[in-house]
């Protein structure tokens, strides 16, 4: 199932693009001399494509977006809503979250809150702007440069090759020449002759033209053959509007040097490709051999010295021209299997690439459901962008309750195969789309049932925060399956319970000091205690700053009235 966006932010775009560059460049120096030339032009179409337009495509395929993309507010991980299908008891442990603090009654957003409370207020009498609507405008007017400076290179050479070109003389009466394209089925072409010119070039999108130089030997009909096939086969693909493209990616991602170094091995391909098709037109003749030792002789003789493959047309060049003449002479037409083999490698890489890249999207499709049928709580995600319709949250919560209510085993792995199975028949994408995030979820009662079997009590009824093991006081306890973290400064023992996959109650795990765990657990706590020592007079004595120079604003503005 595809899902279709404009909606890729342009970091994004430079991201993903320079991954799918690097990806090509090892596939090339990997398979080069070993698969048809026409697929490196086409795989670079098509990053070409993710690095213009902002498209985002999520499918089965889709590269994950990396974590560090998708921020989400932090109230927005904290503050999460319960779906509940039968009543819950108010003080159901809430969904797995770590935090470090000295605990005390009170919900897990208060608690949260309170211990940022210091860094928060720190944010605010010292920020003022952040460090990105400070750098922003500038990073803009750099990058606005950039194109500008770029794009004023491009015309110029542009302009200059236009001004050479301006001289040329159309080629009208020259038989050869007219026959040789009628047979081509190009007829509509028009060549031109220029003194300025080395070598035979394409130059136009709209109504292309070949340019021949001048010196050249008119009078051979064999090199005259070579010539037009080579530049006509340029126009028959399109290369001088691919070229076009790059030239604009050039000037929007001019600061990335993956495109500048694409850009060099696309018209390089381009130009092998375009001997590879003329090649194939011979292939069926009997002089094949004879035509790519005479096709490499004019390739050598029209190449310019010292030029490398440019941007700004279609030409005969003499970069990496050994190369060139090499896979001209070793040319063999493809088999059936090779060939097929290059099909499925540009089809199967387009997909991917394509789908390789989406937007940050919000992946939560329900909240925390709870049924006290169930010993367990569950939130369902998705793992990419996908169309799940109307009404969405509501019929997957649906279906979540219907099965945790009719579920008699609390197998956690049993649960989560038949929520997904029913996730994807209902919204009909694949199965690997949903994330299903379970917590163990038991009321005061039950769990401290539990714990009472292990020599793990309360100390006071009325405060399940400060918790006695064995008769002594406990420093820091932790049951991460049910997502309770309690911690403070004095007590005997750093204890751990550990839960099977059925939530189970395995073992108890305690450490006095001298273990390795409460020793480095005390070496933690003291360096919390210190960072927020030393950050509290800060904070105030900002926070005082900050409200004198408000005063001072305030009695100034009422002087001057």
């Amino acid at each position: 199932m595809f899902n279709l966006k404009m909606n890729m932010p342009f970091y994004l775009m430079v991201f993903y693009g320079s991954i799918m560059i690097f990806a090509v460049l090892i596939l090339r120096g990997l398979l080069k001399n070993k698969l048809p030339k026409f697929v490196f032009p086409i795989l670079w179409g098509v990053i070409l494509l993710r690095l213009l337009v902002p498209f985002s495509l999520s499918s089965p395929l889709s590269m994950k977006v990396p974590e560090f993309i998708l921020n989400y507010p932090f109230e927005t991980a904290v503050t999460q809503d319960y779906a509940i299908a039968e009543d819950i008891p108010d003080d159901t442990p809430f969904q797995e979250a770590e935090y470090s603090t000295s605990l005390k009654p009170g919900t897990a957003t208060e608690i949260v809150q309170e211990a940022a409370a210091p860094e928060a207020a720190f944010g605010i009498a010292y920020s003022g702007y952040g460090v990105q609507d400070l750098y922003a405008p500038l990073a803009l007017f750099v990058y606005a440069a950039g194109i500008l400076a770029t794009a004023g290179i491009l015309f110029t050479q542009k302009y200059q090759y236009s001004k050479r070109l301006s001289s040329s003389l159309l080629v009208e009466h020259n038989e050869t020449i007219n026959t040789l394209l009628r047979e081509m089925d190009m007829g509509h072409i028009l060549v031109f002759t220029n003194d300025a010119i080395a070598s035979p070039l394409v130059c136009g999108l709209f109504a292309p033209r070949i340019y021949l130089p001048t010196r050249m030997d008119f009078g051979s009909t064999e090199l005259l053959r070579h010539i037009l096939c080579h530049e006509t086969m340029h126009i028959r693909r399109k290369d001088n509007w691919l070229k076009f493209v790059m030239l604009i990616t050039l000037c929007i991602h001019w600061f990335n040097p993956l495109v500048w170094i694409m850009s060099r091995y696309l018209a390089s391909d381009l130009e092998m490709a375009c001997d590879e098709a003329v090649l194939r037109l011979y292939d069926h003749k009997n002089e094949a051999e004879e035509t790519k030792k005479s096709y490499a002789l004019s390739l050598l003789a029209m190449a310019i010295s010292g030029s490398r493959p440019t941007l700004l047309y279609s030409a005969f060049s003499k970069t990496e021209v050994e190369k060139r003449i090499q896979n001209i002479l070793h040319y063999q037409k493809a088999s059936a299997l090779l060939l097929a083999f290059s099909i499925c490698l540009v089809l199967s890489g387009s997909v991917v690439f394509a789908t390789g890249g989406q937007a940050p999207f919000y992946p939560d499709i329900t909240a925390f459901c709870y049924s006290d049928s169930c010993r367990w709580g569950v939130c369902a995600s998705l793992t990419r962008d996908a169309h799940l319709g109307d009404n969405a949250q509501d019929r997957a919560e649906r279906l979540i309750f219907d099965i945790m209510t009719a579920d008699s085993t609390n197998d956690p792995d049993i649960l989560e195969e038949q929520i997904i199975t029913a996730l994807s028949n209902e919204f009909h994408v694949e199965k690997n789309a949903f994330a299903l995030d379970f917590s163990l979820c038991l009321i005061d009662e039950d769990l401290y049932a539990e714990y009472e079997k292990w020599g793990l009590v309360r100390k006071d009824e009325d405060n399940d925060m400060t918790l006695l093991y064995n008769g002594e006081t406990i420093r820091t306890y932790s049951d991460k399956m049910i997502g309770r973290y309690m911690s403070q400064q004095e007590g005997a023992f750093d204890l751990t319970v550990e839960r099977n996959r059925l939530g189970e109650i395995v073992a108890v795990n305690a450490f006095r000091e001298g273990d390795a765990e409460y020793d480095n657990r005390t070496r933690e706590l003291e360096q919390s205690s210190w960072k927020y020592a030393s950050s509290t007079p800060h904070t105030v004595n900002a926070l005082q700053e900050q409200e004198i120079e408000v005063t001072k604003t305030a009695d100034n503005i009422a002087e001057s009235r």
